[in-house]
């Protein structure tokens, strides 16, 4: 599973690519994209009540996220974007080396309660055993990683963006 920072990344680009504003970058777009990233954040609040991969991570969530947005804002567009910058953390988790049971999220909640995982693992395992000797050598191998595939993405989306303004 991905780290906070690799979240982070996945959900700023899903936000940006879904909100797809064409204007000059400024204190509107900083706030838009704190917000993704927030979001994106989101569903891994579930590590506080111990049932970490589960409903949180799944296709309700989503659509609970997008609709707790319009209904904020009223603004389908950014509804929209800020429920693919949740969606994307549930993507990343599926593409994620898991080594937890239950193996997987559960992608499709409330419609199954199956946890599912990618047989394609981009993502390393995060590693929260902080005690271990090699917890910073797997951090530092897991951020790395996101970085290499998720920065690119995120830099070529923000270019787009500002391209077509």
């Amino acid at each position: 599973m991905p780290s906070p920072l690799g979240h982070a990344l996945g959900g700023l680009a899903a936000g940006w690519l879904v909100a797809g504003r064409r204007r000059p970058f400024g204190r509107a777009d900083l706030a838009e994209a704190a917000v993704f990233v927030a979001v994106a954040l989101a569903p891994d609040l579930d590590l506080l009540t111990g049932g970490h991969r589960g409903p949180t991570h799944g296709f309700g969530s989503v659509c609970v996220a997008g609709l707790l947005t319009y209904l904020a804002t009223r603004r389908v567009a950014f509804a929209a974007a800020t429920a693919a910058a949740y969606g994307s953390h549930i993507l990343l988790d599926w593409l994620g080396s898991d080594t937890t049971p239950p193996i997987g999220v559960m992608a499709l909640w409330p419609f199954s309660y199956q946890y599912y995982a990618s047989t394609l693992q981009v993502f390393h395992a995060v590693s929260r055993r902080y005690w271990l000797p090699d917890f910073w050598f797997l951090i530092a191998r897991a951020a790395a990683r996101e970085l290499l595939v998720l920065l690119p993405l995120t830099a070529l989306i923000a270019y787009v963006r500002r391209v077509k303004g």
